[in-house]
């Protein structure tokens, strides 16, 4: 026997035909398997694409004198900035006039925005525009690396779909058959959960989000910072106590109008009750009142026999 054939011999093995069960538990035992993408192997410009995928939203307090003329401003300048409305509520003490109807007033309204991510940073600039903006807060949040495994996890997916579905062609073996399409069941379950989740980062990643929370005030709370003397101070001061009572002597002088029919019924209804009990205790001591006194009758004792 020469040298070739006694190494010819052992590769006869490999020949063998692999039986439909074996070859299924190893195409299906690669296909349980998943991958993640790797960022050394992405290229710059991915990489650049990848660092932007940044979530950024605001949050803003404004006070407004004028509250329906800055409800209206917001709006217009959502449509301009080319955003939309995603929530609002608008709400307000309820006070009654002296005609017998009602209004609104001492109102708050609280906005939620969603604006072109692009024309996030102007807007939240313009803000300060519309009302005077007593608080302002901003985040942004990095989902690159959510995002990269969504997509790698999607990959993978996308290919064990493919094996699955080349493997249920050539499947002549029902429990195998059965096998395959429940794995291939969870497959397409966990590609639409995935999709769906990237739709939801695309809309974040697009338009930011900006909360906005309104107030109705008559008197704009100073929001920048002045250096003043002692003598400042104690005129601010003077000022701020004597608005202060001004706004409490109105503020009573409306609740008294508002409760006075009230309170003038109550006084009313007190005094008939005083009367009518002053009555009754007069009438009851004529009643009680003894009249002339009579002579006490002779004893028995006393009469003549």
């Amino acid at each position: 026997m020469s040298m070739e054939a006694s190494y010819a011999e052992p590769e006869a093995p490999m020949e063998m035909p692999v039986t439909e069960e074996a070859k299924m538990e190893m195409e299906y035992g690669s296909v349980s398997t998943t991958s993640q993408a790797e960022v050394g192997d992405m290229s710059v410009e991915e990489v650049q694409t990848y660092a932007e995928k940044i979530i950024y939203s605001g949050h803003v307090y404004l006070e407004t004198t004028a509250f329906d003329d800055t409800l209206a401003a917001l709006d217009q300048a959502v449509k301009e900035f080319g955003g939309f409305v995603q929530d609002s509520n608008v709400n307000g003490n309820t006070r009654r006039n002296d005609d017998g109807t009602f209004r609104v007033v001492d109102r708050w309204a609280t906005y939620v925005v969603r604006i072109p991510t692009d024309r996030f940073d102007a807007f939240m600039a313009l803000t300060d525009g519309i009302g005077n903006v007593t608080s302002s807060s901003r985040t942004a949040e990095n989902v690159t690396s959510q995002y990269t495994d969504y997509e790698a996890r999607l990959d993978s997916l996308r290919i064990q779909e493919e094996r699955l579905l080349a493997l249920l062609e050539e499947s002549g073996d029902l429990e195998s058959l059965i096998t395959l399409e429940e794995r291939l069941s969870e497959v397409r379950y966990e590609i639409e959960s995935i999709e769906r989740n990237l739709r939801n980062l695309d809309q974040r990643l697009a338009y930011s989000t900006v909360t906005l929370e309104l107030q109705e005030v008559e008197i704009y709370t100073p929001s920048v910072p002045v250096q003043r003397t002692f003598g400042e101070k104690l005129s601010n001061a003077f000022a701020d106590g004597w608005s202060g009572f001004v706004r409490g002597l109105q503020n009573f002088t409306i609740g008294l109008a508002l409760y006075l029919p009230t309170l003038v019924l109550l006084a009313v209804i007190a005094v008939a009750v005083v009367l009518i009990v002053r009555a009754l205790r007069r009438r009851a001591k004529k009643k009680i009142q003894p009249g002339t006194p009579k002579k006490d009758a002779p004893k028995q004792e006393d009469q003549p026999k």
